[in-house]
């Protein structure tokens, strides 16, 4: 019987077990079952892996550490690390290690500690400090990694870790305010400050460099980072912090940019890696390439949204949370700048201001260059009071009509 298997093709084996990807149990059984199934087995077995306490199953970190040969097998990996508690240094140096060896990764999702970025640095543990437990393999580079979660705020580690994963089209970042939203303390810098302040590093000069992850697709994370990300094809932003207006793009991103992130794409291709033939004209930018934006703003609504249909044109849907009260400020005049800048986006068709969801219906066009045109419709404003016929008031009150037909006043529009 072994025999027998070992004489099939290794495309078949592996859609033998292929129903079997998600019962770790019966790929584990199969893998000691039989020599001739084990290879495929273990390939199924690592390819999709989930880490945490509650799986109990971090003891995984240290087998891919040192498995290099495991490590290889996996596509997707999750780790869940509760942050509550202080981070455990040989978890954690261990995880730095098994990641350097999973080149193969297509998606990653670290839930850790925030302030344990490090792991994305192969070569220096935490405070610079060189681990010996496990074999140093040097630099890694991740051609086929497409999805990266983790909640790190942007630091010197991730911004290095960005540089190795050309392929990646999905970026969620930390909600958490960084250093970089915060007003720097005067005294940090000061000899006499707290030692701990002093050694807090400072991340507002950290930036995401124009040559990396030039083929970005998706970003959540601190709305401070998009001008860095513009030169991107951008298709869809979920935004934290304050979107303000001098952190939208006023003009295209310059050609040097897009030089950069070309050159760098082809220097990293070693071997063919990447399957995209890019060049510089055929790069496209978040300009022209943006659909979907959600994010929350302390600027004038009706400003902001005038930039961005300057800078985003091409926006289907996009809903703005504001810390304006809208029920003081607005008046006619106000929803109706508003639609007039909504009609001008001729693609979208979802707009949302406020938890107010705003509808369009077509109308006739003005031009016989467009076929069809929207019209926005404003929320109400002020509530339109139905006329109600005087009455004498030596009426009776025994014959006036108490029905509900005037008594509500009409908000609809």
């Amino acid at each position: 019987m072994a025999s027998a298997l070992a004489a099939l093709p290794v495309e078949l084996l592996d859609a033998v077990l292929a129903p079997l990807a998600h019962n770790h149990t019966a790929l584990a059984a199969a893998a000691l079952t039989c020599a001739a199934l084990n290879p495929s087995a273990i390939r199924l077995l690592y390819r999709h892996l989930s880490l945490s306490a509650y799986a109990r199953n971090l003891n995984l970190v240290h087998l891919l550490a040192a498995r290099p040969d495991l490590a290889i097998l996996v596509r997707t990996l999750s780790v869940h690390l509760d942050d509550t508690e202080p981070p455990v240094q040989p978890t954690y140096s261990g995880l730095q290690h098994a990641l350097v060896l999973m080149t193969n990764l297509q998606s990653l999702a670290l839930y850790v500690d925030a302030s344990t970025s490090w792991i994305l640095t192969p070569l220096q543990g935490e405070n610079g400090q060189k681990s010996s437990e496990f074999p140093n393999p040097g630099p890694a580079f991740y051609p086929r990694l497409e999805h990266l979660t983790c909640n790190f705020p942007l630091d010197p580690h991730l911004a290095s870790f960005l540089g190795q994963v050309p392929s990646l089209i999905s970026l969620t970042l930390s909600s958490i305010p960084s250093d970089d939203d915060a007003e720097p303390e005067p005294d940090h810098g000061h000899p006499d400050a707290p030692a701990a302040a002093r050694a807090t590093p400072a991340v507002e000069h950290v930036r995401i460099s124009p040559s990396h992850i030039p083929l970005l697709e998706a970003y959540t994370g601190p709305a401070h980072l998009l001008p860095t990300l513009v030169s991107r094809p951008l298709k869809a932003v979920h935004l934290f912090g304050d979107l303000t207006l001098n952190l939208l793009p006023t003009d295209s991103p310059s050609a040097s940019s897009v030089d950069e992130a070309v050159a760098h794409l082809h220097r990293l291709n070693v071997g063919g890696a990447l399957d995209r033939t890019l060049s510089t004209d055929s790069l496209p930018t978040a300009s022209s390439e943006m659909q979907v934006m959600s994010a929350m703003t302390s600027a004038p609504p009706a400003q902001l949204l005038e930039v961005l249909a300057t800078a985003f044109p091409n926006l289907v849907c996009l809903r703005l949370m504001t810390t304006r009260a809208l029920w003081d400020l607005p008046d006619l005049a106000f929803y109706s700048r508003i639609a007039s800048t909504l009609s001008s986006m001729s693609r979208l068709v979802a707009f949302e201001l406020a938890g107010i969801h705003w509808q369009s219906r077509p109308k006739q066009s003005s031009s016989p260059l467009k076929a069809e045109e929207k019209e926005w419709i404003t929320p109400p404003v002020s509530p339109a009071v139905v006329d109600v016929e005087d009455e004498d008031e030596d009426d009776d009150l025994e014959d006036r009509d108490y029905d509900f037909d005037g008594a509500f006043l009409d908000w609809s529009y």
